[in-house]
């Protein structure tokens, strides 16, 4: 594997013969190495810098990932995560040739349907009329908004794990080119191998614990019942219990934030409250997440962020929680043990 992956750090002008990409990407001679340097040989992607952080970024995706998602969707999600984290823009052309590479990942029973078709022909519309158009903060990050809408359309889910109906591609498309910009790729691939014992378990070594008060709160929130509230905070590991009273006792600044999030006092406002600056980047991070802020206490109670492969996270549900430490409505995990 260490050789195999250290071939696609050879750009293709330094080869005899660029190698043709594995005619079955799941055949057992096709490893994820060969893959990813044939992606890369069939995108041009010359860049030394860009190809070894590729091939860093695949040596930290477990097996269980590769399984999951195939070695296609991994190869060249690893690219385009390295190419936003390298700086490394594509031009209108070079996106469509993405999208066709990409598309490659598709199962091939499902590649022909209609729903494929239509939404990769939309995408491509897409990128022919709009793609000049856009900042380079989204452009930067359009090859992972495309592997995204591709995973998606193949598998049900995203590379994130986010489950995508079939009937919300587009609205899930135009959703990433909003929220990719704001994420920091290279923290899928930091975390690999995470012991089993270092994951949140429910009922493991700490009993879910809450009063009367927190359920109390979320009456008031989601207008559910006391009893469908206690059961399912029952079912919740320690830590999401933690995170869900972080935010209901901080509801008010919640409902503030959420009036301010649309208007130029918003920041004035958040600022003021910390004693401190933000990035626009932070601003924009954490004004996604207050708007989200029901739909997460939702989704955690009903158990709907499911653990990405990668290394025992919900991306969608860490990048939420993200934005709301940012505006100090929710304690880092890391304070709390210390």
């Amino acid at each position: 594997m260490t050789q195999l992956l250290a071939i696609a750090m050879v750009s293709p002008s330094n080869r005899q013969a660029a190698p043709q990409p594995p005619a079955e990407e799941n055949a057992p001679a096709a490893s994820l190495g060969s893959v990813l340097s044939s992606c890369l040989d069939i995108l041009r992607i010359e860049d030394p810098t860009t190809r070894k952080k590729a091939v860093e970024f695949i040596g930290n995706v477990p097996l269980g990932t590769v399984n999951a998602y195939g070695k296609w969707i991994t190869a060249v999600k690893a690219i385009a995560d390295s190419c936003a984290v390298t700086n490394r823009l594509f031009t209108q052309s070079e996106m469509c040739d993405f999208l066709t590479v990409a598309a490659r990942g598709v199962d091939s029973k499902r590649a022909g349907s209609k729903a494929v078709t239509d939404a990769t022909f939309h995408i491509y519309v897409d990128i022919m009329e709009n793609y000049n158009k856009l900042n380079n903060a989204v452009r930067l990050h359009y090859p992972r908004i495309i592997i995204d809408t591709i995973s998606a359309l193949d598998k049900g889910v995203d590379t994130r794990g986010e489950s995508v109906g079939v009937y919300a591609i587009d609205r899930y498309y135009q959703e990433r080119k909003q929220s990719a910009p704001m994420e920091d790729p290279s923290l899928t691939y930091t975390a690999k191998g995470l012991p089993e014992a270092s994951r949140p378990s429910v009922g493991r070594s700490e009993p879910p614990s809450f009063n009367s008060e927190l359920v109390e709160n979320l009456v008031q929130i989601t207008g559910r019942s006391r009893k469908e509230l206690e059961s399912s905070l029952a079912a919740l590991a320690s830590v999401d219990i933690r995170k869900i009273k972080d935010l209901s006792s901080n509801y008010k600044r919640l409902q503030k934030y959420t009036r301010l999030s649309n208007s130029a006092g918003f920041k004035k406002e958040v600022e003021k409250d910390l004693g401190r600056k933000l990035t626009d980047n932070q601003l924009q991070h954490a004004a996604n997440s207050i708007r989200k802020a029901n739909s997460y206490i939702e989704n955690v109670l009903d158990g709907k962020f499911v653990p990405h492969g990668t290394h025992g996270i919900n991306h969608v549900k860490h990048n939420l929680e993200y934005g709301y430490q940012l505006m100090g409505l929710m304690e880092p995990r890391k304070r709390r043990s210390a």
